[in-house]
């Protein structure tokens, strides 16, 4: 979205205006799990829980779902009793043979009512931050109030239908920046995908709207200062599923969106497509493929030579190309609870003289423990960018390299109270003074989940 980079991606943002990015929200369940569960215990539908994805300095948001199962082997009755007198036997005992039967009375069936089930969550928390604007050159620390906030809501009833409707909001007012003193991102979505008989296959509609506003750094323009961003982004999105085996599933999106900025230069369309293969290797161990593919068309936003010099007419254009490969591996020690890696490649061209154009590499590392009432997550990542034509003042290819890292403490208060200790650090490193920083955010709160 920013000027000298690509526009972001859907689920992340990246700290330099030039490439801001959005990271796919935690896996969710998908809707043919979701149906498989409810046809295997119709009379016990689970309630959704909402988990939080935490976000990394106030500009990562995303969210996961994971379900509460209750199984009808949980319920079943002692075997004891199966051995107890029936009435039938209790009629012959006092009566005799010559019990007159009662004719049985046929019981109508009520159809099953269907409902919306919410699951609500929020935080409140103070933390400080060292450069919350992301600038390499004018640094100014402050410190911050933190709130997010969730609603999910399912509705249950037809085991062959999905439908839910989620918003989520995430802000920080900052107290030492009179200027930009209020960031954050609100985000409505919802969807509704049908299920086959047999769960093999459903597909269905998600609609998604977001709202952005957040200081960034411009110094991609040569600019020594921040500056706020606002925009408006609408998706659709339908997708479908297919289920090869109880382990193998392939997924396909296909989505289009419109995003509006303050400054209608930066005002684009784009269109995805995503195909996923999921495969539960193991009870623990689980794999997902991925390949995509993007097209940026700007309505404002000119062209450039490889060296940046404006080109008279046309509009910019970009494709995207990428793989991506994660995997997470679940264990029984309470130390490790369990452990990610992903791994992605990218590659973008331009229409014009290839300034913008770019190769990325990028690769994740996560992990997870939980011993009685704590719970520890750490997340770290590695972005490396080279530019094909691009160049900085001394002549060299431009270059760039990211690094994230994660700390989050959760300490359980009692069913619906948390509390939490997060830290997060990101860090970007090139040959352009222009796109060295480093950012520190720290924060206490609690959190409630109902």
């Amino acid at each position: 979205m920013a000027h000298g980079q690509p526009a972001r991606e859907p689920d992340t943002f990246h700290s330099n205006l030039g490439l801001i990015e959005r990271i796919d929200a935690p896996r969710e369940s998908s809707p043919e799990e979701v149906a498989l569960q409810a046809k295997q215990a119709p009379s016990f539908r689970s309630q959704p829980t909402t988990g939080e994805s935490e976000r990394s300095g106030g500009r990562r948001w995303g969210r996961s779902t994971e379900e509460k199962d209750v199984s009808p082997q949980s319920l079943e009755v002692p075997l004891d009793i199966e051995n107890e007198l029936s009435e039938e036997d209790i009629k012959k005992m006092l009566f005799g043979d010559n019990v007159i039967e009662e004719e049985p009375q046929p019981v109508e069936e009520l159809p099953e009512k269907k409902k919306w089930i919410p699951s609500f969550s929020a935080k409140l928390g103070i933390g400080y931050s060292d450069n919350p604007m992301y600038g390499p050159y004018v640094r100014e620390e402050s410190g911050y109030l933190e709130m997010e906030s969730e609603l999910f809501v399912l509705r249950q009833g037809s085991p062959n239908s999905l439908t839910y409707l989620y918003l989520f909001g995430d802000g920080k007012w900052f107290d030492g920046l009179p200027e930009y003193d209020l960031s954050g991102i609100l985000l409505a979505q919802a969807e509704h995908t049908y299920v086959t008989d047999d769960s093999a296959n459903s597909f269905g509609l998600r609609l998604r709207h977001t709202y952005y506003d957040q200081a960034f750094d411009f110094s991609d323009l040569g600019l020594p200062y921040s500056m706020q961003v606002q925009s408006n982004k609408s998706e659709i999105i339908p997708h479908l599923s297919h289920r090869f085996t109880d382990k193998i599933t392939a997924k396909i999106e296909v989505s289009g969106g419109s995003e509006r900025f303050d400054d209608p230069s930066e005002n684009n369309a784009d269109q995805q497509l995503r195909v996923a293969l999921d495969w539960q290797a193991t009870e623990k161990l689980s794999v997902e493929g991925k390949v995509s593919g993007r097209t940026v068309e700007y309505e404002g936003r000119g062209r450039r030579e490889s060296d940046g010099t404006p080109l008279p007419d046309g509009k910019l254009e970009t494709e995207k190309l990428g793989l991506a490969l994660a995997m997470e591996r679940e264990f029984s020690s309470p130390w490790i609870k369990a452990i990610g890696v992903s791994f992605k490649v990218d590659q973008l061209e331009d229409n014009a003289g290839g300034y913008y154009d770019y190769e990325r590499l990028g690769a994740g590392l996560s992990y997870s423990a939980k011993w009685e009432k704590w719970l520890l997550e750490v997340d770290l990542g590695w972005n490396q960018f080279r530019y094909d034509q691009r160049t900085v003042s001394s002549g060299e290819r431009f270059d760039r390299q990211g690094f994230t890292n994660q700390l989050i403490l959760t300490r359980s208060i009692n069913e619906n109270w948390d509390a939490y200790l997060k830290w997060n650090r990101e860090e970007d490193q090139s040959n352009s003074r222009d796109y060295e920083y480093f950012s520190n955010f720290y924060s206490i709160g609690i959190s409630w989940e109902q």
